[in-house]
C-alpha cells in the first residue's frame, strides 16, 4: 500500500503494479478497473471505472485523477481491481489524502508547494512566496500567454510554470541567505547578454556551499521553469 498527498485542483497519476507475488515479476492481467471513496464511508467519487486507466506494459497500469477545486479534503482509499491469468479477481489498495488549497494572496504558489519541495515551512513563508511572485511577473514582461479577466493564466501548463517557478523563486532566496525574499542578496559578479543580465552570488548556495546564478530577477531553476513553458519572451532554446 502507498500514501499519496494531493491538493484540491490539482492531478494526481496513481500507478499500480500487478506481480504474482511480492516483489515478484509483473504479470499480465486484464479488465483492471480503479474506484476512489473516501475511507470514512459514503459514496465512491470515482468509479469504480476503466476510462482513463492506462497501461505502461505488461502488469503496470495507471490513473491520472484530476481532483477537483471543491473536493471533500480527508484520506481515500483507491481500490484497484483486475482479472489475472486464472480468471480470478486480484485487489491493490493505496490511500491518498486531499488537502485543502489554502491560496496565499498574491503568490502563484501556496505553503503547501513551497513545503512539498523545500522539506518544511520556513519563518514568514507567505510573504516570501508573494515576492518571490512578484520577481516572476517582472521576468513576464515580454510574455504573451492566455489569462482571465484577473489577468491570471489559464493554461494549465503555465498555471503549473509560475507555482513551480516561484516556489524555486523562494528557496533560491532561501539559499542565498535571502530570508526576506526583497531582493538584498550577496554581492555578485556577472555579465549581460543581450538582454539578460547573468549574475553570480558570492558564497551563496546553501548548505553545499556552491555558488548559484541568477538572470535578471530570478534564481536560474526558477528562470528555466518559465523558459521551458515559454513563459521567458520567446520559446524553449536549444543547441
Amino acid at each position: 500500500m502507498t500514501a499519496w498527498t494531493i491538493q484540491q485542483g490539482r492531478t494526481l497519476t496513481l500507478p499500480v503494479e500487478w506481480r504474482s507475488h511480492e516483489g515478484g515479476p509483473l504479470v499480465a492481467v486484464t479488465g483492471v478497473t480503479i474506484e476512489i471513496v473516501p475511507i470514512a464511508g459514503g459514496a465512491a467519487v470515482v468509479g469504480p471505472t476503466s476510462t482513463g486507466v492506462t497501461s505502461a506494459g505488461t502488469g503496470l497500469n495507471a490513473y491520472r485523477w484530476e481532483v477537483p477545486a471543491d473536493q471533500d479534503p480527508g484520506e481515500y482509499y483507491a481500490i484497484w481491481t483486475a482479472t489475472d491469468g486464472d480468471s480470478e479477481e486480484i485487489p491493490a489498495v493505496d490511500t491518498v489524502t486531499v488537502q485543502e488549497y489554502i491560496p496565499v494572496p498574491g503568490a502563484y504558489a501556496t505553503l503547501t508547494d513551497l513545503n512539498d519541495v523545500y522539506g518544511s515551512t520556513p519563518a514568514g513563508a507567505a510573504m516570501l512566496l508573494v515576492r518571490a511572485s512578484r520577481d516572476v511577473d517582472r521576468a513576464l514582461l515580454t510574455s504573451v500567454y492566455p489569462v482571465d479577466d484577473n489577468g491570471l493564466p489559464t493554461t494549465a501548463a503555465h498555471i503549473t510554470a509560475l507555482r513551480d517557478a516561484t516556489v524555486e523563486q523562494a528557496i533560491g532566496n532561501l539559499d542565498a541567505g535571502n530570508r526576506s525574499g526583497t531582493g538584498a542578496a550577496p554581492r555578485r559578479s556577472g555579465f549581460t547578454i543581450g538582454k539578460l543580465s547573468v549574475q553570480q552570488a558570492s558564497g551563496a548556495g546553501g548548505a553545499s556551499g556552491a555558488l548559484v546564478d541568477k538572470i535578471g530577477p530570478l534564481w536560474s531553476q526558477a528562470w528555466q521553469v518559465l523558459q521551458s513553458a515559454g513563459l521567458t519572451g520567446h520559446g524553449p532554446q536549444t543547441w
